[in-house]
């Protein structure tokens, strides 16, 4: 397995302190609690305010950290955090409002920021009942999202329209893009109402669906814009259900859908992270997909002793939840976010979304 050693870089690998948990229990992460092994270590942790990490002397590689303190700021809100980063506070943000990219990408050339992100948002369909568990429904749906309306005219933060699963630039893998990728909008609306007709839905009797997402402002611009696609081009009724995260979660895992807004973030670089998710009796199929032949091919490519020959089986698989349309990827994140010209050190190459502190550095004035 050539990629284990990037698994081994997830967080779920880093170690912990045996003797500190055991001698203070549920309070070991508190300040002068925890034992880390890292480039600083925790100084004070206000609950739902701030962070703050001072420089280990310790540190392996410290003649290399030039940082002395770092402060993590949790937000509830994007605007929060841009009036922060506005007034000096907040040398780093990790994402901006949606509606301001447009306005921050031409005012602030110098700060704004676009990287690559190992995610992708895509819609999932409870595959175990009606009416999504007829894949022409399936595929009339998600041939009826017009991916570039929401991505330039809704997100707008620089993310790539998605027809595969696994992200764009994931390490070692291309997918082939399915044929409906390349029609035209129009192409693909026809397609979507002569299938939907097949399925036997029509004006008499229209589809009527629920579409679940988790609160969130850009969550629902962009159930608002597709729901009206489908109503447009299919008929179809789209009542909007969002619920706050712990609600959603029950519903997630229960099956109380019949669309589901979610996204998946690689755990490392590597394809498998994408498509493993897709088995049977994977806990994080929220589609409830089940294929042999899928689970098949997964298998196989999972026992591949060459990149080659395993990114060939992803390739089937990527082709074969096409055919099947379990779920509608719809964009592969890019993250935009706000960095203030005199920090250096930013990875530009960051598609796993982790930045170090110890590699980060104020520049000179």
């Amino acid at each position: 397995m050539p990629y284990f050693v990037a698994m081994t870089a997830h967080s779920s690998m880093m170690p912990v302190h045996k003797s500190n948990l055991e001698q203070f229990g549920d309070k070991w992460t508190r300040p002068g609690n925890m034992v880390s092994n890292g480039a600083f270590v925790l100084e004070d942790w206000v609950i739902n305010e701030r962070i703050e990490l001072v420089r280990n002397s310790q540190y392996w590689d410290n003649k290399h950290t030039v940082l002395n303190e770092v402060t993590y700021i949790p937000f509830e809100s994007q605007t929060a955090a841009m009036n922060r980063y506005a007034s000096g506070e907040v040398d780093i943000t990790s994402d901006v409002p949606t509606a301001m990219a447009p306005k921050l990408k031409k005012e602030q050339p110098e700060a704004y920021t676009v990287v690559p992100l190992l995610c992708t948002y895509y819609y999932a369909f409870n595959t175990t009942k009606a009416p999504f568990n007829d894949p022409k429904v399936r595929k009339a749906v998600s041939y009826t999202i017009m991916r570039d309306i929401i991505t330039n005219g809704v997100t707008q933060v620089g993310n790539l329209p998605a027809y595969t699963f696994a992200h764009k630039y994931v390490a070692g893998f291309d997918a082939t893009q399915p044929d409906y990728s390349k029609w035209s909008q129009k192409q693909r609306d026809e397609e979507a109402k002569k299938l939907l007709v097949e399925a036997g839905y029509n004006e008499a009797n229209p589809l009527d669906i629920k579409l679940l997402y988790n609160t969130s402002e850009s969550n629902k611009s962009i159930a608002v814009a597709i729901a009206s696609m489908l109503n447009k081009n299919l008929g179809a009724k789209v009542e909007l259900e969002n619920q706050e995260w712990k609600s959603y979660l029950v519903a997630r895992r229960e099956g109380n859908f019949d669309v589901l807004r979610t996204s998946w973030c690689g755990d490392y670089n590597e394809a498998s992270t994408f498509l493993s998710l897709m088995t049977s009796d994977n806990a994080g199929n929220r589609a409830f997909y089940k294929s042999k032949a899928y689970d098949n091919i997964i298998d196989q490519a999972l026992a591949a002793t060459s990149d080659e020959e395993r990114a060939r089986f992803y390739d089937q698989a990527e082709s074969l939840l096409a055919q099947d349309m379990p779920i509608a990827p719809i964009y592969y994140y890019m993250q935009a976010r706000l960095v203030r010209p005199t920090v250096g050190g930013f990875p530009m190459n960051n598609v796993e979304g982790r930045i170090y502190s110890k590699d980060l550095y104020v520049k000179a004035k």
